[in-house]
Formats: structure tokens, sequence, C-alpha cells
């Protein structure tokens, strides 16, 4: 009998010493108060909850539990949107805020989640604009492209709101826009939900926020590139802003793609020099970068495909036949999509290049030639159609006269080599009658 009563004495000791290493010193307290308010909170009496919940918030262990501090949120949520004294309200709205902090300090894995709905609260309740910007960031900040896009949103209508007030410098808007444009790309690639109307919605705030403005961008960035030219994560951020601004034709712009394709050169910064290099006459340097990018592995062959036929359209504009034409026939080789306007420049080509030798009737042929590209341009893309016609009608106004072309023993129908400018095409005699 004896030892069975030891046997009691020492259970119930561990039992109470178990429950007050958990619920504290005042464990009885503790655990009589989480059972009262709970049961109140299950019929969501909220009133009647409040005073248990506190007297739980008293006597128990700060950290024992994160549903106490989320019951908080909900008993001050509710005492916030039913009371109309505005002393307490305040007060109110400072200890919901406050829960969220706790959950943060005691529970640390959940701080994204507990950051982002004290922000939600935050703006329901109209609280300061730069603690929500603030707070916004933070987030952004610890979520990157885990952080709900909703929050990216609230903190460019604080931002944009903020700047246009004066209250923050225009550069902390074009920092924030920088950041979430990459963060919201990244989501988008990720297929996140809202991360596509997320974008366009930052994209138009930015855009009509006064702050987007090529002036402003050369006038912040240009001084701070000049300080720090190999700082990657500045010049991708001044790529990307004078990028989506379309400040691309810039001094700024030009410097900070180079430095980007001098650090981490790509496919993206190589046709970026490409445009801006040809947009200044400067024919090799835009060449030169555009068969980087052609032979870059980030390009697949449709990419590749397209330069080939920008390099085509090129050289025709610089009057090099014979590298459009090439150009022309290595994108056809690599795109079937490509083939209409392939054949379209090596058809121009033809048509403008200078045949001086033979006599008139072989000087005329190569309109032959020209016509029979426009033909397969058509023929392979029938949006080149009308653009095709056109050229054919003009062309053909070439043709020899049939009595010339007799004259030569040249009749409608036969097949015609023609040579010119190194160039050597089979085409069939067409004359005008």
């Amino acid at each position: 009998m004896k030892k069975l009563l030891v046997v009691i004495v020492v259970v119930f000791s561990t039992i109470i010493g178990n429950a007050q290493g958990r619920y504290g010193k005042d464990s009885v307290e503790c655990i009589t108060a989480l059972n009262f308010y709970s049961d109140y909170m299950k019929s969501n009496n909220f009133n009647e909850a409040a005073p248990k919940w506190r007297n739980a918030m008293k006597y128990c262990p700060p950290g024992l539990r994160q549903t106490l501090y989320q019951d908080g949120q909900k008993i001050f949520t509710y005492l916030v949107d039913n009371n109309v004294n505005p002393e307490n309200k305040a007060s109110y709205i400072d200890t919901l805020l406050m829960m969220y902090d706790l959950r943060v300090q005691y529970f640390p894995n959940y701080t994204l989640s507990a950051k982002t709905y004290k922000l939600y609260d935050m703006v329901k309740y109209a609280l300061d604009g730069k603690a929500i910007l603030d707070l916004a960031k933070d987030a952004v900040a610890i979520g990157q492209e885990d952080v709900t896009p909703t929050v990216m949103v609230i903190a460019m209508q604080q931002g944009t709101q903020l700047a246009s007030n004066g209250q923050i410098a225009a550069e902390e808007l074009l920092n924030l826009y920088s950041d979430f444009s990459r963060i919201v790309d990244g989501q988008i690639e990720k297929s996140v939900k809202d991360a596509v109307e997320t974008k366009a919605t930052i994209d138009n705030m930015f855009a009509t926020s006064g702050i987007a403005s090529c002036d402003n961008i050369i006038e912040l960035f240009t001084p701070k590139f000049n300080a720090e030219p190999d700082n990657l994560d500045q010049v991708k951020t001044i790529v990307g802003l004078l990028n989506n601004a379309e400040c691309i034709e810039s001094d700024l712009f030009l410097r900070t793609v180079e430095a980007l394709n001098r650090m981490e050169p790509s496919y993206n910064s190589m046709y970026f020099l490409y445009r801006l290099y040809s947009s200044k006459n400067d024919h090799e340097g835009a060449m030169k970068m555009l068969q980087a990018a052609i032979d870059s592995d980030e390009s697949n062959e449709e990419e590749d495909a397209r330069l080939l036929i920008d390099g085509a359209s090129y050289y025709l504009k610089l009057s090099n036949y014979t590298k459009a034409m090439d150009f022309a026939r290595q994108a056809m080789n690599k795109s079937d999509v490509q083939k209409g306007k392939a054949n379209f420049i090596i058809g121009s080509a033809w048509a403008v290049m200078q045949c001086t030798a033979g006599n008139d009737v072989e000087k005329a042929a190569k309109y032959w030639v020209a016509v029979d590209y426009m033909n397969r341009a058509k023929n392979a893309d029938s949006s080149l159609a009308s653009d095709a016609n056109s050229s054919i009608s003009m062309y053909s106004r070439q043709f020899p006269q049939q009595e010339e072309a007799f004259m030569y023993d040249l009749v409608d129908g036969a097949s015609y080599t023609i040579s010119c400018g190194g160039l050597r095409e089979t085409t069939t005699v067409r004359t005008r009658k």
C-alpha cells in the first residue's frame, strides 16, 4: 500500500512538473484560461472570449502556441470592426498588429505569412503609408519569388503616392520598380497565380507615376554608374529601367548594356548591342554583336533564323548583296517560317545588283531571277503577297521586249543561266509582248 502511494505521488508530481515546464509557473491559471477562451472562440463569441484570452496572455509563457496570437488577431479584428470609440479603436489596432509581431518573434518560420497579413490589415485600416511601404518592402525582401504578388501591388501603390507627395525620393521608387519587375518576371516563369496581372499593374503604375521619364533615370543613375561601372546588380537595374522606359537611344543605355555584356554576356545583351550599334551606324560593331547572338548557346534555331533575317536586311541596306543572300539562305535552312522573308530579301538583292557584263538582254536577266524569288516568297508566306506582287509588277516592266530577246536567240520559256557579281542562277526567259 505504501509503495502504491509513493508511485501515485511520483506520477502526479511528474504531471504537475511537466505542466509547469510547458505552461509556466502559473500553469493552472494558464490552462484554465486557454480552455475557457477556446470554448468561446468555437462559437465566435469574441466579446466573451476577449477577457479569458487576456488571462491566457497574462499567465501563459510567451511563445506557448501560435494559435494564441492567431486567436488574438481574430478577437481584435472583431473589436476594431465593431467599436465606434476612436480611442479604443486605435488601441485595438495597435494590439492587433502586435499579434503579428509576436508571431514573427516566437515563430520565425511563419514570418512571411505574418508580415503579409499584417500588411493587409494596415491597408484595411488606412494606416501610415510610409509604414505600409516599409513593411511591404520587408515582406518582398524576405519572400522574393515566394511573396504574394498583391504585396508588390500594395508597395507600388504606396510608393507612387509617397513619391508624388515628395515623401520618398524618386530613386527609391525606381529601385522598387526594378526589384519588383525582376521578382514578378520570375513568378511568371513559375506560373504563379496573378503574376501576369501584377506585372501589368505595376508597369502601369510606374509608367503613370511621373517618375519614369528618361531624364529622371539618366540624371539619377549616370553618377552611380560612373562611380561603379562594374557593379553588376546596379548595371542590370539601370538597363532594365531604361529599357522599360524606352530610353534605348541614350548614351547611358549603350554604356550599361556594353558593361552588362562584358560582365555577363548573354543572348539578350548581344542583341541589344546589335540594335544600339546599328542605330548609331556602327555597322562593324552591329554585325559583330548580331553574329555573337546567333552563335550564343542561349538561342534556338527559330531565334537564330529571325536574327539571320535581321542581318540579311541589314546587309541589303548596306548594298552588301552577297552577305544579304548568304544570311537569308542560312535563315531558310534553320526555319521554314522564315522562308518567305528570306526569298523576298534575295529577290530584292537581285533586283538592285549592278550587272555590267553582257548585252542589254543579259543585263536585264537579273529581273527574271528577282521575280522567281518573289513568287517563292509569297508562296511561302501569304502575308508577303501584296508586297511581292508589287515588286513582281515593277520588275516585270524591266523584262526585255520579245523582239529584242529574239535577236539574241532567246525565246519565252527557255532556260537561262545568269552570272552577276560572282553569283550564278538558272532562270527562265520572259519577255514583254
